[in-house]
């Protein structure tokens, strides 16, 4: 605590509870103690407060300290051994880590990958464009040759369903 000649409430204050405990731990410099001494002459509030503390530091004094067993150190070597080997997602779940935080990425990452989804699933409708056949110059030099080579062997063939059969 920082000393002062003047300190203000510490109950209206936010280090409050810092003030009154350390009093009573006599752990304030000699300068902030004196001011806080001078504080509690005036402030009754401040005097429970810290008469309340006394008797909570009392009270723990007052338990009767239990013995440590003889083999607790490795006992606890022993288990600090078995969290850190433990399967990390064991560790995970046994720490009390609460999953309502990442609920509503995971709920908004699913309606984007829906929506992604459906709008690449549907039907994707493509002007019908007529198909043209597709000429190659081998292709009618070809069938030239085969009209010539039918024509030599004197067969008959119609150029046309609605024109007479010609011979050639």
């Amino acid at each position: 605590m920082e000393p002062s000649q003047e300190i203000t409430c510490p109950q209206k204050s936010d280090d409050g509870a810092g003030w009154i405990v350390a009093y009573v731990a006599r752990t304030l410099d000699s300068g902030s103690e004196a001011a806080f001494e001078r504080h509690l002459e005036s402030c009754a509030s401040c005097r429970e407060m810290v008469a309340a503390q006394r008797a909570v530091w009392s009270a723990l004094e007052a338990l009767p300290a239990h013995p440590v067993s003889s083999n607790f150190d490795s006992r606890l070597y022993q288990r600090i051994a078995e969290e850190e080997q433990s399967a990390w997602w064991r560790r995970l779940f046994q720490a009390g880590w609460s999953w309502r935080p990442a609920m509503p990425v995971a709920a908004a990452c699913a309606v984007l990958a829906v929506a992604f989804l459906v709008k690449n699933s549907g039907p994707s409708i493509l002007p019908q464009q007529q198909v043209q056949p597709q000429l190659q110059i081998e292709q009618v030099e070809r069938a030239l040759d085969d009209m010539d080579m039918l024509k030599q062997a004197g067969v008959e063939f119609a150029l046309d369903k609605n024109t007479p059969q010609e011979r050639m």
